[in-house]
């Protein structure tokens, strides 16, 4: 964390067609670009952009069939797995969803996942991909869930995992994140707001909640719809949804030590916003988008060198 004096927040000037600006939106990294899926803004989108890391180039991707598109939405899930996409649930002009889509990039083409024993309908979940399968955590649809689902990308089979000590139910946690074979989540709206931290073990499916520590200079404020990315072992979390108001405060947890830290920075900061995406691409994190009392946003941050 010796680095951290010389952090810097950089706004990004883009070129080529940017997306409109958007909340709720995924991002993914795949072949040193983002793409972005989805999301709301003036209305739910499921358009599909790419934004170049190397060029800052935007570009929209229109599929070779719309009639395959998912249908417009936000709050759903997106992992990468085998040169595809994988999109599931979200919120759509009908309610929450338990679909599935796959976007195949050397195809330029979207399908639909034919699976058995989907998880119930929701959205504001989470996913990551260990060991050849999907885990979804938590979510809110007719309720809110602190299940856990396993998806199989070869048999395309949900299955339901008999968690030891779960958290309690919430969405809206900053995303999934794996550090030593262990799957973490950290705060989310649930009956309120949390400010928590809980590690789930692959192997033995038990849950177990972080006791921070006691030099931790300071417990970030309970919060959701903020994001999260892992930078070796540091969880860097950025804004969202704080008492009554949005946040562009910067907190780090280590998880080896269990100690937070928030990070403050004189200019460029981003403004508070929440609903906004972020991902880890060559040791910066690159913010994208979210929402703030007076509108959305499309614009593009990154903090580094992490």
């Amino acid at each position: 964390m010796s680095a951290n004096e010389e952090l810097q927040w950089t706004r990004i000037e883009t070129n080529g067609t940017q997306p409109e600006s958007r909340s709720g939106h995924s991002a993914v990294i795949y072949n040193n670009s983002m793409y972005i899926f989805g999301g709301l803004g003036k209305h739910r989108y499921n358009d599909l952009f790419k934004f170049d890391f190397d060029t800052y180039q935007w570009t929209e991707i229109k599929p070779k069939d719309e009639s395959t598109l998912p249908t417009k939405r936000l709050k759903h899930s997106a992992c990468i797995y085998d040169n595809m996409m994988y999109i599931f649930g979200g919120w759509d002009s009908s309610g929450k969803l338990n679909d599935m889509y796959r976007y195949i990039f050397d195809r330029n083409e979207w399908e639909i996942v034919p699976c058995s024993n989907s998880p119930r309908a929701r959205s504001a979940h989470s996913v990551v991909v260990y060991k050849n399968s999907m885990y979804l955590f938590g979510g809110i649809g007719d309720n809110k869930f602190n299940d856990m689902h396993r998806f199989s990308f070869k048999t395309h089979q949900w299955f339901v995992i008999n968690q030891i000590n779960p958290p309690p139910r919430r969405s809206s946690y900053g995303g999934a994140h794996i550090f030593n074979d262990h799957l973490y989540i950290v705060c989310g709206l649930g009956c309120g707001k949390f400010n928590d931290c809980h590690s789930f073990n692959f192997n033995t499916l038990k849950w177990t909640e972080l006791k921070y520590s006691d030099n931790s200079r300071v417990i970030p404020a309970k919060r959701g719809r903020h994001s999260c990315i892992l930078s070796n072992e540091n969880l860097y979390m950025f804004g969202g949804y704080v008492g009554i108001q949005r946040s562009n405060e910067l907190f780090v947890l280590n998880l080896q030590t269990h100690q937070w830290q928030q990070l403050k920075f004189q200019k460029n900061v981003p403004s508070a916003r929440e609903g906004h995406s972020a991902v880890l691409y060559n040791g910066y994190m690159w913010l994208f988008g979210g929402w703030h009392d007076n509108g959305w946003y499309n614009d593009i941050y990154t903090l580094g060198v992490l």
